[in-house]
């Protein structure tokens, strides 16, 4: 899938509030503009396996009609068209009288879009500027080397060298080890897993930041009812514990002493607890 570039003053320029998460519509084209996400609230069923049912601030549904009506054009069988009348969304799916779906705002203060489209959990609108940082953050070599007392690992040991990133290993009695990233390479993690996520959606998850919380959506169990993205907050020293069954690592080195960076191969990678692979 060739991945979209948007810029910063598309409608969906919009920040997550408090228990939202991205969420796309399927494009009728991989192409600007038709690939815009969305903040919504999620509701717990899912419908026909993977389209998730948001429910969106009023806000929110103003950018969602303003984005409908500009890539109607392009492909009116695929595309709906919306429109607010007075505090009533009007979802316009064709011609006859039963394809206008009347939305009033919920108790929540939100509009639910119940099966109105094939929206599904994604990550922040591809705009050149996260572009262009993850770019940045692909190609910084500092973000690979160890630290003492770290250990290069990695979610992908398929793609080693590249793939591998420092990590404190934590470990306690009867528990698994737990990969502890700094910030800096945190951010580098996500943004390999949601650049490969763009060329290989079914092997690799998508993460992205709100804010200081490190959002991981997998990629196999976001189509099941009750779902939610997992978010992970920094410890008190601004570090990531990734301490979930979600999302495997691999240990690729042996424990820096700080002198000699470890040498990654392609294969070395020795699986350093269990769980289900994101």
């Amino acid at each position: 899938m060739t991945t979209t570039i948007l810029n910063a003053a598309s409608p969906a320029a919009l920040d997550l509030a408090a228990g939202e998460y991205w969420i796309e519509l399927v494009p009728a084209t991989h192409a600007e503009p038709h690939q815009i996400s969305f903040p919504a609230v999620v509701e717990p069923r899912r419908h026909h396996g993977l389209w998730v049912r948001p429910r969106l601030r009023r806000e929110v549904a103003e950018a969602v009609c303003k984005w409908l009506n500009l890539v109607y054009p392009v492909d009116p069988d695929w595309y709906p068209l919306a429109r607010f009348e007075d505090d009533l969304l009007v979802v316009f799916t064709g011609d006859a009288p039963h394809q206008r779906h009347e939305i009033a705002l919920g108790e929540d203060g939100r509009y639910p879009l119940g099966e109105l489209g094939r929206w599904y959990l994604s990550a922040p609108t591809r705009t050149r500027d996260r572009f262009s940082r993850q770019l940045a953050v692909l190609r910084d070599p500092e973000r690979h080397y160890p630290r003492p007392g770290e250990t290069v690992v990695t979610c992908d040991p398929a793609n080693l060298p590249v793939s591998g990133f420092p990590a404190r290993i934590d470990t306690s009695p009867g528990q698994p080890p737990v990969p502890v990233f700094r910030p800096e390479i945190a951010e580098a993690v996500a943004v390999w897993c949601t650049t490969s996520h763009d060329t290989a959606p079914d092997d690799h998850p998508l993460v992205y930041f709100d804010g200081d919380t490190l959002i991981h959506v997998h990629q196999h169990l976001r189509s099941r009812d009750g779902y939610l993205p997992w978010r992970i907050n920094p410890d008190p020293d601004g570090n990531y514990r990734i301490d979930g069954d979600e999302w495997t690592f691999h240990v690729v080195s042996e424990k820096s002493e700080g002198e000699v960076n470890p040498t990654m191969r392609p294969g070395d990678g020795r699986r350093a607890w269990s769980g289900s692979p994101a």
